[in-house]
């Protein structure tokens, strides 16, 4: 039996190779320098089953492919990465629908397609009408789920070395190979383009013999074929026509990024918080690399704390402009303006002073007054924040969250993903609130059954800190 094969393109790399590798038996396929230099193999320039990329400038990664090897691989990362977040998509990618076009916006030059299933999609032009029918294919998943899918009415189908689009005239090779390369796939598409289909020539084509290409051409014609069949024999109604490409999201909360990083060090020396500075910020990926080559000759330890402080002076200094970016999984992340930053020990401490009167405060249903002071108790890494509101010095609510380990981001920005649980405690009395998210994650296997426990431990030690009257309610300990 054939493995499957994989390719990686992700600063997470190396302990995802290793885990996939050492759990699944899949081939590597592409590595680049560092990753076969790692693992001791030869450059495969062969097409791949399944591919891992970063998403959200490293936050996490996208996994795409066919089902039965995404599932394995998302399994596999809530088994060895307990505390990873994995997003589902009901869409696949490059899935082929009948749709029907139920709104058009000319100011935004789009459309919204009905594909069937309750699920629309994002159609960009507006030279449509309401009720038109459209074959539509899905082009872009976005991670969140309030974010519509987009798709296109240009239907590609992607081969083992070379891509079909149907309906079109003309031959294209990829920009990433050498002139050379690019001359001769070029020549040779011209040759073998079928009639009435465009060919786009991958960078897979120049490892494979000129038979293998022609048979990888006859295949996507033949797909393009029984396309045309289920389009004709197909209702008015909206649904699925060809399957596509199943893909998922894991995103890797801090103390996830941590786990990859003690599997990476199992493989290549490196530097403690590797993954963290990695996908701190763009500017800061070559510095890391950089530090983790000479980690080996010098104390990593103490490079990653200089590396750290550094990070702290810049970004987080006393009274330096704090931001929130808070993810709810179903929508992008919300940004906001906390306050003025100050230090007490290891902690956190974000001040705002409300300058007019003009809305509530968050939670409390407490009408905002001109002067009131909103104090928000942060500490890197802890499950839980703590937000206090005040009035002429008076405390007159407060608010914990539990939510994924706090990571400080580029820019002073305190991230993290709001987990539906929250305590107010107000006039002395407190209010416990499950909006249900985490049971709903545990059905849907976005978050592990041990990680489902751990959270609700968590609320548990929140809510005993807060019933004690503690004065910052952060809980750091791993369940």
């Amino acid at each position: 039996m054939v493995s499957p094969t994989f390719r990686v393109r992700s600063i997470y790399d190396i302990a995802l190779i290793k885990m996939i590798s050492n759990n699944l038996n899949y081939v590597l396929i592409q590595p680049l320098p560092e990753q076969s230099k790692a693992f001791g193999i030869e450059e495969k320039i062969d097409s791949y089953d399944v591919e891992l990329q970063d998403v959200l400038d490293g936050y996490g990664i996208s996994i795409e492919g066919d089902e039965e090897y995404v599932l394995a691989i998302t399994n596999l990362l809530l088994k060895e990465v307990p505390n990873s977040i994995i997003l589902k998509h009901p869409v696949q990618l490059h899935a082929v629908y009948n749709g029907k076009i139920i709104h058009v916006n000319p100011e935004k030059n789009l459309s919204v397609v009905d594909i069937g299933e309750e699920i629309n999609a994002i159609l960009f032009g507006s030279d449509f009408h309401r009720g038109q029918k459209v074959i539509v294919q899905i082009k872009q998943l976005n991670i969140f789920e309030d974010q519509l899918p987009v798709c296109s009415t240009i239907i590609h189908f992607p081969g083992q070395s070379v891509i079909l689009e149907r309906d079109a005239n003309f031959v294209r090779v990829s920009r990433k190979l050498p002139k050379d390369d690019r001359d001769k796939l070029f020549s040779l598409g011209k040759q073998l383009r079928p009639h009435d289909h465009g060919l786009i020539m991958r960078t897979s084509a120049t490892k494979a013999s000129v038979e293998a290409i022609q048979a990888d051409i006859e295949q996507l014609v033949h797909r393009a074929e029984e396309l045309d069949l289920l389009i004709s024999g197909s209702s008015y109604g909206p649904g699925i026509l060809q399957p596509g490409y199943t893909v998922a999201h894991a995103l890797f909360v801090k103390d996830a990024k941590d786990k990859l990083t003690s599997i990476r060090a199992e493989v290549v020396p490196t530097i403690p918080m590797h993954h963290w500075f990695m996908s701190y910020s763009a500017e800061l990926k070559l510095t890391t690399t950089f530090a983790e080559r000479i980690s080996s000759e010098a104390n990593g330890e103490k490079i990653s704390s200089i590396l750290k402080q550094t990070i702290l002076e810049n970004d987080f200094a006393e009274n330096a402009l704090i931001h929130l970016e808070e993810y709810k999984l179903t929508s992008p992340p919300q940004e906001r303006i906390l306050g003025q930053l100050n230090w007490l020990d290891d902690c956190l401490i974000v001040k705002r002073s409300f300058r007019s009167s003009r809305g509530l405060h968050y939670g409390l249903s407490e009408e905002i007054q001109q002067g009131d002071t909103s104090i928000v108790v942060a500490k890197e890494g802890s499950w839980s924040i703590h937000i206090k509101v005040q009035r002429n010095d008076s405390t007159i609510g407060e608010i914990i969250k539990v939510i994924t380990p706090i990571e400080l981001c580029y820019g002073g920005k305190l991230r993290y993903i709001d987990l539906g649980l929250m305590l107010i405690r107000k006039e002395d009395e407190i209010e416990a609130k499950d909006e249900g998210v985490i049971n709903d994650l545990a059905q849907k296997g976005i978050i592990s059954d041990k990680l489902k426990e751990k959270i609700y431990s968590i609320y548990d030690d929140c809510q005993k800190k807060l019933d004690k009257g503690d004065d910052n309610v952060l809980v750091l300990a791993e369940k």
